[in-house]
Parts: structure tokens; C-alpha cells; sequence
């Protein structure tokens, strides 16, 4: 039996990587993306600089190289609505 190394974590850092999944998980990585935006304001200004960073060089399906700024405009478009409709929803 092979002895397993001790899992040390390291502090997040931007990598040139990105996510390979198939067409039939698109939705799941969808929800995990909402899921983040939702919690957008509970994560440590640092994270949330690391994301948006993370965000804009990650490789996509689709040909559309987004800037860090338009991403941070997407976050803040995006809560206003889920907060609205959370609001509509409660009235």
C-alpha cells in the first residue's frame, strides 16, 4: 500500500487552466456560477479580485475574451436582480 502525502493547502492563485466538462453538465456549472454570485459579498475582497482575475483568462467554449472589468459588471448586474427578484417574491 502506498503512503499518501498529507494534503497541505495553498493559497489560491490565478492558473492557466480551465474546466473541461460535457455539453449535458453546461447547467451545473451554470448553478455553480449563480451559486458564487449570490455569495459574491460574503468572500474576502482578495478572493473575489482572484476570481474576477481567474475569470477573464480561463478559456471558454464559446471565442469571447471578457475583460476583468466587464466581469465585475456582470457581478453587481447580477445581484441587483436576484436581490429584486427575492424582494418581489417576498411582497
Amino acid at each position: 500500500m502506498r503512503s499518501r502525502t498529507p494534503f497541505t493547502p495553498q493559497p489560491p492563485q490565478v492558473v492557466a487552466k480551465t474546466v473541461k466538462y460535457r455539453p449535458d453538465q453546461e447547467h451545473v456549472l451554470r448553478r455553480l456560477g449563480g451559486a458564487l454570485v449570490l455569495q459574491w459579498d460574503a468572500l474576502p475582497e482578495e478572493l473575489q479580485d482572484l476570481i474576477v482575475d481567474q475569470a477573464a483568462i480561463v478559456d471558454d467554449r464559446d471565442d469571447a475574451p471578457h475583460e476583468a472589468s466587464d466581469i465585475e459588471n456582470f457581478i453587481r448586474g447580477a445581484k441587483v436582480t436576484a436581490l429584486a427578484k427575492t424582494q418581489a417574491a417576498d411582497g
